[in-house]
């Protein structure tokens, strides 16, 4: 009887962000094929989102062994690196109407030129927001616009402890 480990749904899906742009590369010149049946597509785009998805449900939340290992030794260089992106990131995640409807117009538009170009757009804009969101995990701790709402980033000011007198 195969025990129902969630060790091997968390590795897969740790390896989904290495896949992200291979998926991309591999999956989106197949857009351009005249007359290839969409299931084919589909095909080069499923194994990653399986693999996020696994991760994401099997995490919960919660940092796994795996997600420590990943955190960067100079976190605040890294998030420092990814600046832009992360900004990106949370401003999609503050703005989600005026990102959808962005993405929405973007492929349109696209698509109105070439539907293979606006589908294109949809696969692209989906795996890096996919791609950020985990990336993200890594340096949640370090990143600049997380919990500025709650009121984290600023100290609060703590007595000095008094002194004891030894008689």
């Amino acid at each position: 009887m195969v025990k129902n480990d969630l060790r091997t749904h968390v590795a897969v899906g740790h390896h989904a962000e290495r896949a992200v742009p291979w998926a991309v590369l591999a999956a989106v010149p197949l857009l351009w094929i005249p007359g290839l049946p969409a299931w084919i597509l589909a095909l080069g785009f499923a194994p990653m989102h399986i693999a996020m998805a696994l991760h994401w449900t099997t995490h919960r939340g919660r940092l796994c062994e795996l997600c420590l290992a990943d955190i960067p030794l100079q976190g605040s260089a890294t998030a420092e690196r990814w600046r832009r992106p992360l900004r990106v990131f949370h401003w999609v995640l503050d703005h989600p109407g005026r990102s959808v409807l962005g993405a929405c117009g973007a492929m349109v538009a696209l698509g109105l030129v070439s539907v293979p170009a606006g589908v294109s757009a949809f696969f692209v804009l989906i795996s890096l927001g996919l791609l950020w969101a985990m990336r993200h995990g890594r340096v949640a701790a370090w990143c600049p616009w997380c919990g500025r709402d709650e009121g984290d980033w600023e100290e609060t000011p703590v007595a000095p402890p008094a002194p004891t007198v030894n008689a």
